[in-house]
Formats: structure tokens, sequence, C-alpha cells
């Protein structure tokens, strides 16, 4: 009978921290004469978001637990004696549980409640919670954790889930236990649960063994990767596919010919073939020993796939993994022919879900060993074997290590070492129609922005919503964008950090200085820049700062915050001088203008900021934007040391002749000292850029102390000035004397 080659695939966010990145040498790198494969160095994780538990120092508040009551496991061994191969590796099934709020602890911590249950099943060996029907609240949040391992959580969940269809699923790990971790932001605890259903998944073999004195090696007869290290790159690419309620395969990293870091994994067709079943996916990489004969690691769990293509021909499907994968893992290469009968091979795969393990063959004939058609290699054991759970491991040649199968079938196993081994042919599912995996490995798709790799080539975007973006740390991506003057620019990130933190920089020039930049470790990040200067054109980089691909969506605003001094209330202090301004975001205010002031453009002063200006002498104020503004402006002024009302105009004007764009100059007679308000607008809704110049004209010199008289004060000032300079020199030659006491005597009397 054949046995079992398969493990079951699920999905979420990603997991466990990356360690450092490797550079691959350019050897590595290269192809061989007709496959593809190499070490895709690529960036270091950021830490991971820590749970409600860590997050709000709760590690020593008990947790409630429900338990689930025991299974028969001896009925589920003989369905799985009975089940009809191939089929995946079952390790486990899911239960319902019935779960209300008072099952859980109500804490209130800043910001909101956290409620917490654990679950827990008699016997389980590991277990892993699937949510249903979710359907979480803005500002709510859930995490999935593994309590039996450090950093094993999936979350944090928000809206409908991580797939947008309500569904949600935990992580597989050792022990019974596992735990929901809920936050609601309200004021007071939530009557009712965010999700319609919760299972839990009761694993009943034990696929996860934390210790064994042989290593964890299934059936006692397999051999370890790590005595054998010119394997050790493609022991580096195999990965344990955990997913569903309890089903468990194996699989391996494959590289694209550009050798562009998209996260394709192959595995058997018989293993994954649906998007539910992806979507449930719990890749394992690492379980294995580091040194020949060591204790085997738990490895490096991550979570999420999407269902690229599947051939059932050949037993053959490729999955596009979603969360962060290791720093350290390998593409494996592969060829498009079928080799020649007698070539030495070697496949490395989890058998029955346990550790990491080598075996060593010998190709035997190309047949119907597995199904109809020749679309199968047959492969005879010298060293170690296969187990079910091995199922969609690859199948490699000795030469020069280039992947031509996956695992389909065979009677292999620990008290079956003479039999054989039938593998899925990678050439038919790559090159024929029905299969035609080669669309996706000649490069992982990208979107339809590229190529914009580089600022050189950046796209040219404006304001609005760019979908279906992906950034590569391979192909990271570059835009570029007219930012006016004083306008603040956002650009919004949507994406799930957990497949890859993406940050962003803000360059004011190809090759020049950033001027912003985003770089947290969160979903859905914005980056936010106003443009103090003239409009100009800026250059946005999106990147990922961990993982090798992520998709993302993004939302480009601009907005003009209105100016300080949009109403009378926030009105500027001046004196003389030229004062700058910019009315293209400011708002019209009241009051609206006396009927006489209206020259033909109505009562209304448009987009109009304010001035409160102080006179400096006895004489003649004047405003001004003649020449200096580049829309038509109207100026009005105003009397009074408050905020002004209609009837306090002092004087309006539109246009100026002489003045260039309608632009415009007014004067009014002021004392030294009064106080006026000036407005800036237009007699049309626009605005823009100008300048007002304020001055204050003298137009009594002898009047020393600006009173509109010249008497014995001023008189009394020039003597204090006698032979000195200041004030009293009012003919300005430099020196306060006889003529100056001339000139004021000549003038005595009201100005």
């Amino acid at each position: 009978m054949m046995q079992s080659r398969s493990l079951a695939v699920f999905t979420l966010v990603s997991l466990v921290l990356i360690t450092s990145p490797v550079q691959a040498t350019p050897q590595e790198k290269e192809f061989g004469a007709e496959g593809h494969g190499g070490l895709m160095p690529h960036r270091v994780a950021k830490p991971l978001e820590p749970s409600f538990t860590e997050r709000f120092g709760l590690e020593f508040v008990p947790v409630p637990t429900a338990v689930l009551g025991p299974i028969d496991v001896d009925v589920l061994l003989i369905e799985d004696e009975q089940t009809q191969q191939p089929a995946p590796y079952r390790f486990g099934i899911a239960r319902a549980a019935e779960i209300h709020t008072q099952d859980g602890q109500w804490l209130s911590v800043p910001g909101g409640w956290v409620w917490r249950v654990q679950l827990a099943s008699e016997g389980a060996y590991c277990a892993r919670l699937h949510l249903k029907g979710l359907a979480l609240d803005e500002g709510d949040s859930i995490f999935l954790v593994t309590p039996s391992m450090a950093d094993w959580q999936v979350g944090p969940l928000t809206g409908i889930g991580p797939f947008d269809n309500g569904e949600a699923w935990g992580l597989f790990g050792p022990g019974s236990h596992t735990r929901l971790e809920w936050f609601h932001a309200g004021n007071r605890p939530a009557d009712r649960l965010p999700f319609g259903g919760i299972e839990y998944c009761h694993g009943y073999r034990d696929v996860f063994p934390l210790a064994a004195p042989d290593g964890g090696l299934a059936g006692g007869c397999e051999l370890q990767p790590a005595c054998y290290t010119a394997w050790a790159n493609e022991s580096s690419a195999t990965v344990k596919l955990v997913y569903g309620g309890g089903a468990l395969c194996s699989g391996q990293l494959v590289a694209t010919t550009t050798n562009d870091q998209t996260p394709y994994c192959s595995t058997a067709n018989h293993c994954v073939s649906t998007q539910t079943e992806a979507n449930s996916m719990q890749f394992v990489f690492f379980n294995r020993a580091s040194t020949c004969g060591g204790a085997n690691a738990t490895g490096t769990t991550v979570t999420g796939s999407d269902l690229t293509d599947s051939y059932s021909t050949s037993d053959c499907t490729l999955l596009t993994v979603r969360g962060e994968i290791p720093a350290t893992t390998w593409w494996v290469g592969w060829i498009t022919t079928n080799p020649a009968t007698s070539t030495a091979s070697t496949c490395l795969h989890h058998p029955s879900g346990a550790a990491q393990a080598i075996s060593f063959g010998t190709k035997t004939s190309t047949n119907n060993f597995c199904g109809s058609g020749s679309y199968w290699s047959v492969v005879s054991w010298n060293n170690g074997v296969t187990e079910p759970g091995s199922s969609g491991s690859g199948i490699y040649r000795d030469s020069d290590h280039k992947m031509f199968g996956v695992l389909t079938c065979g009677g292999s196993s620990c008290s079956q070492t003479s039999l054989d081994d039938g593998y899925g042919r990678w050439d038919s599912a790559v090159l024929s129609t029905g299969g035609n995996f080669a669309a996706f490995l000649t490069a992982g798709s990208d979107d339809t922005q590229e190529q914009n790799d580089t600022c050189a080539t950046a796209k040219a975007i404006t304001t609005g919503a760019l979908i279906g973006l992906i950034v590569k740390s391979t192909d990271e991506d570059w835009y570029s964008i007219s930012i006016p003057t004083a306008t603040a620019m956002t650009f919004a990130l949507v994406f799930n950090d957990n497949n890859g933190d993406i940050d962003m920089q803000l360059y004011n020039s190809c090759g020049g200085t950033v001027v912003a930049s985003q770089a947290g470790n969160a979903s859905n990040e914005s980056l936010a820049y106003t443009n103090t200067g003239s409009a100009a054109t800026y250059y946005l980089r999106v990147f990922l700062y961990s993982d090798t691909r992520n998709e993302y969506t993004m939302t480009s605003t601009a907005t003009t915050p209105a100016p300080s001094n949009d109403n009378c209330s926030g009105a500027i202090a001046i004196g003389n001088g030229a004062f700058a301004f910019n009315t293209t975001a400011a708002t019209t205010s009241t009051p609206t203008l006396p009927t006489t002031c209206n020259d033909g453009a109505g009562s209304l002063i448009y987009r109009d900021v304010w001035y409160r200006y102080t006179a400096t002498c006895a004489g003649t104020a004047s405003a001004s934007t003649c020449g200096a503004a580049a829309f038509d402006t109207r100026l009005t002024v105003y009397t009074g040391a408050a905020c002004p009302t209609a009837t306090t105009v002092v004087v309006c004007k539109d246009n100026t002749t002489g003045c260039a764009s309608n632009t415009t100059t007014i004067t009014w007679p002021a004392t030294a000292g009064s106080v006026w308000y000036i407005r800036v607008g237009a007699p049309t809704n626009v605005g823009g850029l100008g300048t007002l110049t304020t001055s204050c004209t003298v137009l009594c010199p002898n009047d020393i102390d600006g009173s509109g008289s010249v008497d014995g004060a001023d008189l009394a000032a020039l003597l204090s000035q006698w032979g000195g300079t200041g004030s009293a020199d009012v003919n300005g030659d430099g020196t306060v004397n006889g003529v100056d006491l001339g000139l004021l005597l000549a003038a005595w009397g009201p100005c």
C-alpha cells in the first residue's frame, strides 16, 4: 500500500525574528547549466510587536482556562490507516469550542480593556486556534499566542482578519494550551465576542517534540542533514508545512530564474491544492540539528501563503509565502529536464513531522508509479528513507544539487527500507500548458508602476490612491511628485507588517537630502512633510527593511493649511517693512465690506490674511502689494485696537493704476503709536504668494514728538539734543544746531 507523503498548510501573519543577513558570494548566485538557485541575502527583521500580556505586564496574572474533554485517538488512528493514498499526514483534528465572554477575564489597561482566555484539551500534544466570523471594531485587535514557545504568536489581528474573510489561524506549537488575547478600546468591557466561532485544533501526534534522545528522528533510521555538510544549502531551504486542523507535508523554497527573492515554496498538489489550505499554512524552517549528532532546534515559524499555481498531473504545487522568511534561508535550484536513469539523487524532508532528515538514493525509472502517464520518477534508497509527512519534499540530482521532482507516493519506511518512492516531475509542471509554472518562475510578479526601481526612473504621481503595489528587497519603488509651496503632503501605506516591514524616505532631489522618513515597526504607516519653500519635485523611496517581498496600497494627499493670520484674531503684529504672505489656503473671513468699497467687485474680500500695524510717525501710513503679488489683490484698513467691524473701515481699494497684475497701494493719515488692522485678500476667490510693504511718511518734520503741533515740548527736545544727533536734527545735516532751531520756530503752531 502506498504511504501518504504529505502535510497540510495554513496562512496568517509572519512570526519569528529573522537572524543576521548573509551575503551570497558571486559563485553562490551563479546558475547551473539548466537550473537556478542561490542564497538570497535580505535585511534583519525588527522586533515583533508584543502581545497584550507583555505590553501591559500581565505575565503574573493567571489566565482562565477552558478545558475540552479527551478524544478517541484509537478511532482516529484507524481512520488514518484506511485513508486512501496519497494524502497529507494527519496529526490533528479541529474541534468546535463554545466560548463566551464569561469564560475569560477582563482586565483594565491604559486605553481600554484586555480579555484573555486559554483553551486546552486532554491529551493534546500540540494545539492551535482557528477563528471564524471575525469582525473587530475600530481600535480593537487580537493576538493568538502559543504559551509554550517564546515569540510564537499571531497578531495583531484587526478588522475581518488577514484574509479579509473573517478567518484567522493561530500557530500549532507544542503543548495542549493556546491563548487568545483581545484588546477592546472601549470605556467598559464588551458584551459579546468579536467572532462567530472558534475551533481548537487538537494534535494527537507529537510533531513538535521539544526534546528526544534520537534527536526527534522518525522511526530511528533517518539521517541528520547536519552530518552531510555538502547539502547545507538545500537543508536551509527545506521547510515543514503545517496547515488546517492538523495536516503536515514537506516543501522547499525555489528560486526564480532572476533570483529576485520571491518567496516561492514548492510542495505536492495532494498536500495543498486550494487557497483555503494555503490560508492556514504554517511554515517551520530550521527544525533540525545544527551539528551532527546534536539536538534538534524547534525552528523558526512563519505563517501565510497564497496558492500561486498547482498541477495535479505531476502532483506539484507552487505557493507564495506571505510572512517574513528567515534571513539565512536558501532558494534551491531546479531543472526543466528529466534526469536519466541511475542518476544519484538526494531528498531532504520532514518524516512524520519530525525533525528534518536526509535520504540518498538512485533514480531507477520513469513510469506510472503513482498514477497514469509518465509523470513520475522512481527512486530507490541506498541510505535513509522517507515517511508519511515527507510528501512534497524535493528530490535533487547529486551532480549539481538541482531539484527535478517532489515526493508523491511510495512504500519506503524505516521498516520497509527496500521499497521505492515516486516523485512528481517538476519539468512537467514548469513546461506543460496545464502547469506552466514557468510563467511565475521567470521572476516574481510585480506591479504596473514598474520600472521604478531607482530615483532616476521614479514613477511620476499625483494625489490619489495606487493599489496592488509590490515592493521587493531586490526591487524597491520610487515615486516623484510635485509639492506646491506651503503644502502638507501625506503618503499613507496600507500593508501587513508581519509580511515584511516597509519603510519610506522622502528626498528633496535625486541624490539629495532626506527631508522626512518613516521607519516604524507597524502596519499601515504614514509619512508627512510640509513644503515651506517654493514648489518643487520630491522623490519618495518605498523599500523593505526586512523580508523579501510585500504588497501595499499607497494614498497620497495634499493639504495646504490655512495661514496663522487667516482671521483677525490671529493678526500678525507688524511695523514698517516687507512681509511675505501666501493666501492659497486662506479662507474668506468677516466682516463684509461696506457698499462704499464696492467698486464693481462686490462686498467680499476673498482668501484674506490679517496684520495689526502700529504707525511709527505722524503722517501718512502706506500698505502696498504693488507689483509684489501674482494675483489681483484687494486691501482694506480698519481703525481700532480690537478686531474691527464693517463700520470701522478707513480705506479700501482694489486696483491701483501702474501696479502690475491689478495689485494695490493704499494710504491713510496716522499718528505715532496708532494701531490699524490691514486686511489683504482678493476681489475673486483666488490666492497666491505676495509681499505686503508698510511704511509711514512724516508730514510735519518739525513736530519732533509727533503730537501734531510744533510747541514747547518740541523745543525742549531740540535743546536737550543740542550739539549732538537725534530726532531734533530736522534738516538732516548730522548736528542739532541753530539751523534746526530756526526751522522749528518758523513752523510754530499746529501742523
